[in-house]
């Protein structure tokens, strides 16, 4: 199977104020971020935009064939300026997008029968981030012919191979100066925090993380790690600094308000904190059912699936009191799971 890397940079920016391609993202640009993620997954990658505002990057740009047509129009550009079986196509406004979910992608792309492999999130289908074969050229031409440009419309046309995303980071678009200033931020920071019991726990304590990573806080016992986890979950107010969460500052945060919080950041508790009452199953259920996109029929398969993910489908009958710590602890991980967070603690 032979791919082909495409970013789009030929928008206008329009509620951006401007060219958003090239606006500071960590050490260089966002069509930077974006292109080196090509680049890494398909072995390739071509910007699609004017090129005499992108010939200082280091990468190859090729203008627009059409003027004026959107998206539609650089993906027409980007199928006829190379022959491959599939067209990898990101906009250059994607600061979360990672080389490995774009991998993950085209390895879809590479066993579907279909014309468009395409995430899906709660926000819908997103076509400026999918995958399409090259025998939809001429359907890609059609549309221009009839001037029916949109890309939603567009893709509805198409045999689709639809990948559901559970991280909406990924594909989160930077459109205005408040996106631009979201994707600067960090999902979670503590700016010189203190706190004190009868001794300092936390003294000057500064970190960061953000969306995409995982950090681990590690020390002996005593040293801060559950009371800094109980900060971002809003259980203790820090004496001194500021806090972040889900790029909020929630330091002074009422409790109503720290709930919306928890509904996008859960924690797993040391003690797995379930319900003795309820089995194994019906405590994930629980969890399950607090979602607002609950849907009552395929509530089992969801359960059992979780369950075959930490690889206790068999105790899912059982009581709490059955199992070990450790078992405890996967139910819990698989309970928190179960609510699809943003981020887990």
């Amino acid at each position: 199977m032979s791919a082909a890397g495409f970013v789009l940079v030929g928008g206008r920016s329009t509620r951006m104020g401007r060219d958003k391609a090239l606006l500071s993202i960590g050490d260089g640009t966002l069509v930077d971020h974006v292109a080196k993620s090509v680049q890494s997954a398909a072995g390739n990658v071509t910007l699609v935009g004017p090129p005499e505002r992108y010939e200082s990057l280091p990468y190859k740009v090729v203008p627009d064939l059409v003027e004026d047509r959107g998206p539609l129009g650089g993906l027409l550009t980007a199928m006829k300026s190379v022959e491959a079986d599939w067209y990898l196509i990101v906009a250059c406004d994607l600061p979360g997008i990672t080389a490995g979910f774009l991998s993950d992608l085209l390895n879809e792309a590479e066993i579907t029968i279909g014309e468009c492999v395409i995430p899906l999130t709660d926000a819908g289908l997103e076509p400026l981030c999918a995958v399409y074969h090259r025998r939809v050229l001429d359907k890609v031409q059609a549309a221009l012919d009839r001037n029916d440009l949109k890309m939603q419309d567009f893709v509805s046309t198409l045999g689709l191979e639809v990948v559901p995303v559970s991280e909406p980071a990924l594909l989160r678009n930077v459109n205005t100066p408040e996106d631009y200033s979201h994707a600067q931020a960090h999902y979670i920071e503590f700016r010189n925090v203190y706190k004190t019991f009868d001794h300092p726990v936390l003294v000057d304590v500064n970190f960061h993380v953000n969306a995409g990573e995982t950090v681990a806080i590690i020390g002996r016992s005593g040293v801060g790690k559950s009371v800094t986890l109980s900060h971002i979950m809003g259980f203790l107010k820090p004496d001194k600094g500021r806090i972040f969460v889900a790029y909020t500052d929630t330091t002074d945060f009422a409790e109503a308000e720290m709930r919306k919080i928890r509904k996008r950041v859960t924690m797993v508790f040391q003690s797995g904190a379930l319900f003795d009452s309820l089995t194994v199953g019906e405590n994930i259920l629980f969890s399950l059912e607090l979602r607002e996109d609950y849907n009552e029929k395929n509530k089992e398969d969801v359960v059992n699936g979780l369950l075959q993910m930490v690889d206790l489908l068999e105790y899912k009958d059982h009581y709490p009191a059955d199992l070990s710590t450790g078992y405890k602890r996967a139910v819990a991980i698989a309970r928190a799971l179960a609510a699809q967070p943003e981020c887990i603690l």
